[in-house]
């Protein structure tokens, strides 16, 4: 059943969310045009410089407009079939809860993913098209590497960094949808109080966050043997672990609402 989930909630959401990160290629096609013009006008045509600096203005409000709408779109159908007219669809079939969440998230998470990587390929391909930027943006990764350590990272670190980013973007995910549970909580204003569950947990992370950071760094530095850069040696570590008591708190907060307190009059 989880399957037939997922098939559906992609077949739901495939079409606008494809659509987005076909803009994503056009655009970046079109910004690489423009910076070969630039690379070769030499000062000339001044007015075809004025048209490239625009389009690539142009390709950065397309960038964040497909992160922000992608963001929305998969909030507002979370939101709607969910807890929406189509929730009460959902929610008389004979399905258990804890495959409804996992079915969304997974999916949901997946476009996230794939706008991640489509922007982050853009930009890495817009880069290179400039050999100047790209020479700058590689001496600039070099000397940050050296800053921080190379010879300490090796393939598992890199690894599990990985999969500790994948779990944080799991957990902002599940968040989005705790606090849309959350809100379900009132008889009125609901969207309003998902909002005020959303900023309210925000702000709770952000001190418990820099509250841990802090103490961090005081431990470090009370060590005289140890250089700063170690501080930043296995924060895989720290964002694995914080990502995976996010993702647990966050689901068995949708789980509960959804199974013990649904109200969708």
């Amino acid at each position: 059943m989880l399957g037939k989930l997922m098939k559906y909630e992609w077949k739901a959401t495939w079409k606008l969310l494809l659509s987005a990160n076909a803009l994503t290629f056009m655009m970046t096609i079109l910004a690489w045009c423009m910076v070969k013009i630039l690379d070769h006008s030499g000062g000339d045509f001044a007015m075809m410089d004025f048209t490239a600096v625009m389009v690539l203005f142009t390709y950065a409000g397309s960038m964040f407009a497909v992160s922000v709408g992608t963001a929305i779109y998969l909030i507002h159908r979370f939101y709607t079939s969910t807890y929406g007219d189509q929730g009460y669809l959902l929610h008389t079939l004979p399905v258990d809860t804890h495959h409804i969440i996992v079915a969304k998230i997974l999916v949901s998470t997946a476009w996230v993913m794939i706008n991640i990587l489509s922007i982050y390929l853009s930009v890495i391909f817009l880069f290179a098209s400039s050999s100047e930027v790209f020479d700058s943006m590689m001496r600039g990764m070099k000397d940050t590497i050296e800053f921080l350590g190379a010879q300490k990272i090796t393939i598992f670190t890199v690894i599990m960094t990985l999969i500790a980013f994948i779990f944080s973007v799991f957990a902002k995910v599940l968040k989005v949808g705790a606090c849309i549970s959350l809100g379900q909580l009132s008889s009125n204003h609901k969207l309003m109080l998902s909002f005020a569950w959303y900023v309210a947990i925000y702000v709770v992370e952000r001190v418990v966050y820099g509250i841990y950071f802090a103490l961090q760094i005081t431990f470090y530095r009370g060590l005289s043997n140890t250089h700063y850069t170690s501080i930043f040696d296995n924060q895989w570590e720290t964002s694995l672990i914080a990502g995976i008591i996010s993702c647990v708190v966050y689901y068995l907060l949708t789980w509960y609402v959804m199974s013990r307190k649904l109200n969708l009059e």
